[in-house]
């Protein structure tokens, strides 16, 4: 009886033996992937974050530069559709405008061939005419 505790008290201390071994293993490749998974997420944030700046930076400058953007040909309607698209803080342009000279006032006003072609999703805005050959609403 005495041989069969021993060999049973053996056993239980080599089955915790190799517990505790997992357990260090496990403790040590947890630290490991975290370290590696640390380093990998604090080289996709940097990414991301000098990717929003690149892009905030092309936001300004489309807005310094669409103040003076017009759309004239449906090709630009199509192109402003596309920025609009990737930017959606952008205003609509302008069209293109006709100056009409008032005779009481001498002054001349403008005003926008297509005025009521005014959806956002126009592809050619203030150009129904243009584009539609006349047929717009």
């Amino acid at each position: 009886m005495t041989v069969f505790l021993s060999v049973v008290a053996l056993a239980l201390a080599v089955a915790l033996l190799v517990v505790y071994r997992q357990l260090q293993d496990a403790d040590f490749w947890r630290a490991h992937w975290r370290r590696r998974y640390g380093e990998l997420d604090a080289e996709l944030s940097a990414a991301l974050s000098e990717r929003q700046d690149f892009r905030a930076n092309v936001e300004h400058a489309l807005r310094v530069l669409w103040r003076r953007f017009e759309v004239v040909t449906p090709a630009d309607g199509a192109a402003v559709a596309v920025l609009r698209a990737a930017f959606p803080s952008l205003p609509t342009p302008p069209g293109p405008r006709v100056q009409e000279a008032s005779p009481s006032a001498g002054s001349s006003n403008s005003f926008a061939l297509c005025p009521w072609c005014e959806d956002p999703s126009c592809v050619a805005p203030r150009q129904c005419e243009d584009y539609f050959g006349a047929d717009a609403p």
